[in-house]
């Protein structure tokens, strides 16, 4: 696996994690070891896509374009990956 796929494993990853300790604070919004998690999972989530995008641009076409072209279409897109991942 590249390092492209593996940081967006990685993005994945956190992602759910932090939705998922979300929707757990949902119903129990006082759980400091759930708040902690929460937190350190959307950090880390942020630190990975500020990687990935630095290195390989935006993640979606709603990330901020601060280049001199429209970066969101330079490939390759999901269906275009080898194996589907």
């Amino acid at each position: 696996m590249n390092e492209r796929n593996k940081l967006l494993c990685e993005i994945r990853a956190q992602r759910f994690a932090a939705d998922d300790s979300a929707l757990f604070l949902d119903t129990h919004p006082q759980n400091k070891a759930a708040l902690r998690y929460n937190a350190e999972r959307r950090a880390q989530l942020a630190a990975l896509t500020d990687r990935y995008q630095a290195q390989f641009g935006p993640l979606t076409a709603q990330t901020p374009q601060v280049y001199d072209s429209w970066k969101w279409v330079e490939g390759p897109w999901p269906w275009e990956n080898k194996g589907g991942k």
